[in-house]
């Protein structure tokens, strides 16, 4: 394999800081839709919001992924 570009090194910090930024908000969603009392939670009105906060955490999972690979 190739050594990684200097645009994927230089894109390989960003990757890694909205990956790990959708990672901490989609634990939180996942949190927030557990607890029992929750007044406001945060996707509680969508119907999906177990789908949504899969795919957020599977989105910033391959990001954070990708910005560690292209360091």
């Amino acid at each position: 394999m190739s050594p990684p570009s200097r645009a994927q090194k230089r894109w390989s910090g960003r990757l890694r800081t909205a990956g790990a930024l959708l990672l901490l908000s989609s634990v939180v969603a996942f949190l927030d839709g557990l607890l029992p009392q929750a007044s406001d939670p945060v996707l509680g009105g969508l119907p999906h919001r177990w789908v949504i906060v899969a795919v957020l955490l599977g989105i910033g999972a391959l990001a954070f992924w990708l910005g560690r690979r292209w360091r």
